[in-house]
């Protein structure tokens, strides 16, 4: 071809633009995955660093309240110690070491629920505590491991620790159509002022931020209260 087709030739003007402009493109969007992989893996790593920092606040909590527990037994030197000693060491086992992943199977947090509501009825006696736990789930189920508990432990708190006469709670678990319900209920002492649930502190505030990072968009979580009774539920689609 002469000089003039050369620079007249759309064709050969398209391939020589396609051979400088394609690896460019190409060029081009492997920087920008590479640059979305890098941001998604730092939002990854503070995602889980504020989880442990989360979990860290919550554990010492929970291990406070139930040291406690054992404590006020020892001081009456009861015989119930014993037992307690050896719920506490279970739970112990699964907080420290077992629940280190985001996510468990259902039944090993119901286990350390049953573990749980075991100690605190060696703490208070039927005159002191009416309580229920209902579950019917599939234990292949997956769940973030804690939450429940918390919401457990402040039904406790917030009901026996003042009660004067006897406490209910009624606790069900279940899950239906890739979600999990959970409700727990507890009576409000009749012989104080009490407070509104969401003075709870510490426990709450950190089940609300493991809920926006865990489970966005994908929980319900309602605290009612009335005269006479605290109600929550909590439903998680997994």
């Amino acid at each position: 071809m002469s000089i003039k087709e050369r620079l007249t030739s759309l064709n050969l003007i398209f391939g020589e633009f396609s051979f400088i402009t394609y690896p460019a493109i190409i060029m081009g969007f492997i920087s920008f995955s590479k640059k979305q992989q890098k941001l998604s893996k730092i939002e990854e790593e503070k995602k889980t660093m504020e989880l442990k920092v989360l979990k860290n606040q919550l554990n010492p909590h929970f291990l406070f309240n139930t040291l406690n527990n054992l404590y006020a037994l020892t001081l009456k030197k009861d015989d119930k110690a014993p037992e307690m000693i050896s719920k506490l060491s279970e739970i112990l086992d699964f907080v420290l070491y077992r629940c280190n992943d985001h996510f468990v199977s259902i039944e090993k947090e119901i286990n350390l629920l049953q573990n749980y509501i075991s100690l605190e009825k060696l703490r208070y006696d039927e005159n002191r505590l009416e309580i229920s736990f209902l579950h019917n789930v599939d234990n292949t189920t997956k769940i973030t491991p804690l939450i429940l508990l918390t919401l457990i432990e402040n039904a406790f708190k917030h009901s026996v620790v003042n009660e004067t006469k006897k406490a209910q709670i009624k606790i069900n678990l279940q899950n239906q159509n890739n979600q999990i319900l959970f409700t727990v209920e507890n009576t409000k002492p009749q012989n104080e002022l009490t407070k509104p649930m969401n003075s709870y502190g510490i426990g709450i505030k950190n089940i609300r931020k493991q809920l926006e990072l865990l489970y966005p968009e994908k929980h319900l979580l309602l605290i009612e209260e009335d005269e006479q009774r605290f109600n929550v539920k909590l439903t998680l689609t997994v």
